[in-house]
């Protein structure tokens, strides 16, 4: 209880430090990862990568539980999408484009990801990483317009512009004989680490901070199940890594999903409660 309430106290201590400090901190942090990133050398695809654990054919489905693991993108993207549309009326319009490019770009990541996984190469990766860009991009602008409002939409646009090209680069780079996997990489930790600091540092304006702590924290689990694919298969060979790691992430949306529902309701019954109090005061 203590420590809950340290950590409440240490929130509500950085919420009260001035916008422009926190933004810059932000930035100043971005930057630096640009520049840190601008003088590595290039960084070509491993092919080892392409080498996954779980090498089992289930129901005539190769590399079969990397294959089947995609539902759990599917499951997330898809109820967000339903509810998007469901709900899209009872929300601000900002906030529903963002979740709604989030949502579609977890539908395409099940397609995407399980036609990579069915026979793994660099080609293949491409339909493998452009989805996901989607869903990144949709995942940074939803927290935007959670801690700014839906005035702050227009960010998956350059968000997503920017990732696709990101895609491009590495794919180019591939066909020329030189990879270099440094620009995605980056851009892959950017929404990530600004996602975090954005959660830490500015309040939620729908009391959704658990939530997309779980889906940010989620996503960085499975980055480290991705990179233990092999010592976690190797301790029963039941399930590996990189299967845990689509499990870890796309169901860590889920509670997004909910989110969507609660955030229409809420809206909803404070609407019928105005109109209550409106009637109440004309019938005076």
């Amino acid at each position: 209880m203590s420590q809950a309430s340290s950590i409440s106290d240490l929130s509500a201590g950085v919420h009260g430090w001035r916008t422009r400090l926190r933004l810059g901190i932000i930035c100043g942090v971005c930057v630096a990862a640009f520049v840190v990133t601008a003088f590595l050398p290039p960084i070509p695809q491993p092919q080892a990568y392409h080498h996954f654990a779980d090498q089992r054919t289930i129901f005539g489905i190769a590399h079969g539980l990397d294959v089947l693991s995609n539902l759990a993108f599917l499951v997330s993207g898809l109820l967000g999408f339903l509810f998007v549309v469901k709900f899209g009326r009872s929300l601000d319009s900002g906030m529903c484009w963002a979740f709604a490019t989030l949502f579609f770009g977890l539908v395409l990541t099940s397609v995407g990801s399980a036609y990579y996984h069915l026979a793994p190469d660099n080609q293949r990766l491409v339909f493998d990483r452009l989805p996901m860009i989607i869903a990144m991009a949709g995942c940074g602008g939803a927290v935007l317009t959670d801690r700014f409002g839906g005035r702050t939409a227009w960010t998956v646009a350059p968000l997503l512009a920017t990732g696709l090209w990101t895609v491009y680069q590495w794919n180019a780079s591939e066909a020329a004989g030189h990879g270099d996997l440094r620009w995605y990489a980056l851009y892959e930790g950017f929404i990530i680490l600004t996602s975090a600091l954005l959660l830490c540092m500015f309040p939620s304006r729908n009391e959704a901070t658990p939530v997309f702590a779980i889906a940010v924290a989620g996503n960085i689990l499975a980055k480290l199940f991705e990179l233990l694919d092999k010592p976690v298969y190797a301790l029963g060979g039941i399930v590996s890594g990189h299967t845990l790691k689509h499990l870890c992430a796309g169901l860590a949306f889920l509670p997004l999903v909910f989110l969507i529902r609660r955030m229409a309701t809420k809206k909803l019954s404070d609407g019928r409660l105005q109109t209550d109090l409106i009637s109440a005061r004309s019938a005076r």
